[in-house]
């Protein structure tokens, strides 16, 4: 991951909160709270046993009393093992959680800019055309909007714990609870990027390498330096370009999805820079001539 300089402001910036940006923005907050809830919860229902419940199956008795102490969830204290923790059920589900929370987000945040529903949920959140204050400016959206997306990581989590054999044969994985910390961790840093003016940018390099040449032609170094860079996983600069561009990038984490269903649209740093719009480093806010 590398971070450039900061992403020039195109679109003009919401340097004053409203009323209802501030309720939107405390509802959210507090229902931070209920998710992370139901988000171990869920977790702890489908974490396995303990090791003495699992010896006790074949008594009846004991397991009636083991149950009786977890009569809503079979997690058991051993969700929170370090000794349980290891690569495949720690590193090995994160791209697959991005990958598929990203799927239905993809086409939810495309749902929510058809003109009908746009105008009374997704709307608001695109008042601010160059967000800059982190995961302020990434929660200051409607609270059903909210709730939609973070929920989401509630039912992603499920499909890859149980599994989609009839879709595509997947018959889930073990997640452990350091593996499901990772995903909503990594993911809010990624939203708080998203909405912030730092280009920031995590890609796989290229195995293939590239020849330089004085002689090259400007468009010619720019796609030598694409193919230096490698493949992108993350740009913080493809958010920016949906909040000036509202249908395109509708991906929240990557634009996996929008290069495959056609939605993607590369930033442009040839695009012109009104500088008007430009922050002031110090207040944070359009600056005053």
């Amino acid at each position: 991951m590398n971070s450039n300089k900061g992403i020039p402001v195109r679109g003009k910036h919401l340097d004053n909160f409203t009323y209802k940006d501030y309720l939107f923005i405390g509802i959210n907050k507090c229902m931070t709270g209920m998710f992370v809830y139901c988000y171990f919860g869920y977790l702890w229902s489908v974490r396995k046993l303990d090791d003495h419940v699992e010896h006790d199956k074949h008594d009846s008795h004991k397991e009636e009393d083991a149950f009786g102490q977890h009569n809503c969830c079979n997690g058991g204290s051993g969700i929170w093992s370090f000794t349980d923790l290891s690569f495949t059920n720690t590193i090995l589900p994160i791209p697959i959680l991005f990958i598929t929370y990203d799927f239905f987000y993809t086409l939810l945040h495309w749902l929510l800019h058809i003109k009908s529903i746009y105008t009374y949920i997704h709307k608001h959140h695109h008042y601010q055309k160059a967000p800059s204050r982190a995961n302020i400016d990434a929660v200051n959206v409607h609270p059903i909007e909210f709730f939609l997306g973070e929920f989401n990581h509630v039912w992603v989590l499920h499909l890859v714990v149980s599994g989609m054999p009839s879709l595509i044969g997947f018959h889930g994985m073990d997640v452990s609870w350091l593996g499901a910390l990772l995903f909503i961790g990594i993911g809010g840093a990624l939203a708080g990027l998203n909405h912030t003016r730092h280009d920031v940018v995590a890609s796989i390099p290229s195995l293939t390498s590239t020849s330089s040449s004085n002689d090259k032609g400007e468009e010619e170094e720019k796609n030598t330096k694409k193919k230096e860079n490698g493949w992108t996983i993350f740009d913080s600069k493809h958010h920016d370009v949906h909040h000036r561009i509202p249908q395109s990038n509708y991906g929240q984490y990557t634009v996996f999805w929008d290069r495959i269903f056609g939605t993607f649209r590369e930033y442009n740093e040839d695009d012109r820079v009104n500088p008007a719009y430009q922050l002031d480093p110090l207040t944070g806010k359009t600056k005053k001539e």
